[in-house]
């Protein structure tokens, strides 16, 4: 069995926020010096004039540009900590994978596209027990939600009291898109497998507490317990090693 791994996306994005962070960091430290140097020279300048008409309009200036740039730099820092979350969720997600390497071929970060619809898969599992759909989350603090919200809820609660309440999109309604996509592509080269979906919790820190009702909608919170469902899974319906072939040589097209 082998590892498939494309290239992730969100590393580029990291690195052209990250260097976009030290651009909005430096940049009101030099437009103070600028300004600073500017009212320098004008007073050596015109040193009466100064004194009678203060450069109002310099520091105005110098002072939005400074506050726009501290925004830019927080909106851009939140941006760069969800993406670094997902990266590690996805590192952690990969660790568990390969310890059953031997069973599966592993497929990660696989863009899918049928017709219009398209999404990325963060990882695919394919052996004789069966063929795996997995999307990694990083959150942590309570997670509530149940099969058909649109939207779960996270409560966090930090040691100084604060309390944060934010929104998550379900990853179940994700996963289960995800899979009808494949499903389509599959179907579209006259395949007809079952496909299971995970959601996979990485953060220790994460405690969920979810009224899933359908049997398909499976999560996993920590790596023990995603270790433990790869290691006693079974298909409900095994796939034929025809099958096993065909779907590998489509999913390496893939990544």
């Amino acid at each position: 069995m082998k590892v498939y791994k494309s290239r992730n996306p969100n590393k580029l994005r990291i690195g052209a926020l990250f260097v976009l962070q030290v651009i909005f960091g430096v940049l009101p430290a030099i437009l103070f010096v600028i300004f600073a140097f500017d009212n320098m020279r004008l007073s050596n300048n015109n040193p009466e004039a100064m004194s009678a008409t203060p450069n109002y309009i310099g520091a105005y200036v110098s002072a939005v540009a400074i506050v726009l740039c501290a925004l830019a730099y927080f909106i851009l820092g939140r941006r760069y900590n969800v993406l670094m979350s997902g990266i590690k969720g996805e590192r952690s997600l990969e660790k568990i994978a390969r310890h059953h390497k031997n069973e599966y071929d592993i497929f990660i970060n696989c863009p899918i596209q049928y017709k219009r619809n398209r999404s990325e898969i963060d990882m695919i599992m394919l052996g004789e027990k069966g063929l795996i759909i997995i999307e990694a989350k990083n959150h942590s603090g309570v997670v509530c939600g149940s099969d058909n919200d649109e939207k779960w809820s996270q409560y966090k609660h930090y040691k100084d009291g604060k309390n944060t309440e934010a929104e998550m999109k379900n990853p179940i309604k994700q996963i289960t898109r995800q899979r009808d996509i494949l499903k389509s592509i599959l179907h579209s080269k006259g395949i007809d497998v079952w496909i299971d979906g995970i959601v996979y919790f990485s953060n220790p820190l994460i405690r969920l507490k979810l009224t899933l009702k359908n049997k398909s909608s499976i999560v996993c919170a920590g790596d023990k317990e995603l270790d433990r469902f790869l290691s006693t899974y079974e298909s409900p319906r095994p796939i034929r090693k025809d099958d096993i072939e065909a779907i590998r040589d489509i999913l390496k097209t893939l990544v």
